[in-house]
């Protein structure tokens, strides 16, 4: 049974009522020597204690001032970062999903706490961009209900993930390819440019 108890919560018994308080706690199975003031220390606001006979656990001003300034400072940095523009290293991932819902080819922008994508999303200016860049297949950028056009894509999908193969997944090859993007929060709002990997190695 865990036991919280608020120092200086201006509720003054009177001795009729301690006397029950006491008795009370008596007969829920505390023991004489555990009904004890507590010796506070200068600086706590609070005790808690899990079982009758462990040790109080104090909760300090100090304590309570070190979490709210964290938490402002945890706020103020999410604040700046949500309207900041960053530069980073992403890369353009295909892959297909088995399946009968979600099954196809997918294609996202994917970034360091960001990314962009999905099944029904390659019609997007910043998939079709991305499309442009890596001309595996000749196609161009248009409206998403032309279902000729929607299969270009699609050709252009299977071809990606083949001639940037990166392992596989669903049985199928995926491809992977290193950009460069602007991203603002968790968005990216910008493709820069061809990137490249850790080892290097540029993909044009």
């Amino acid at each position: 049974m865990t036991t919280i108890i608020k120092r200086g919560g201006g509720i003054q018994l009177t001795p009729e009522a301690r006397q029950r308080a006491k008795e009370h706690l008596l007969s829920v199975g505390y023991r004489p020597e555990q009904l004890e003031p507590i010796e506070w220390p200068d600086d706590a606001v609070s005790a808690c204690r899990s079982h009758k006979g462990d040790e109080w656990k104090f909760t300090l001003k100090s304590d309570i001032l070190r979490e709210k300034i964290n938490r402002m400072n945890k706020c103020l940095r999410l604040k700046r970062e949500l309207g900041l523009v960053r530069r980073l290293p992403a890369y353009v991932w295909v892959f297909y999903v088995p399946g009968a819902i979600f099954s196809g080819w997918w294609t996202y922008l994917i970034g360091r706490g960001c990314e962009h994508g999905g099944k029904y999303q390659v019609d997007t200016d910043l998939i079709c961009q991305a499309m442009e860049m890596f001309p595996v297949v000749k196609t161009h950028p248009v409206l998403f209900d032309s279902e000729y056009e929607f299969e270009k894509k699609k050709r252009w999908q299977k071809a990606f993930a083949k001639r940037y193969q990166c392992g596989t997944r669903g049985g199928k090859p995926q491809g992977k390819a290193p950009i460069w993007v602007e991203a603002k929060g968790n968005c990216i709002i910008k493709i820069l440019g061809h990137g490249k990997w850790h080892s290097g190695k540029v993909v044009a």
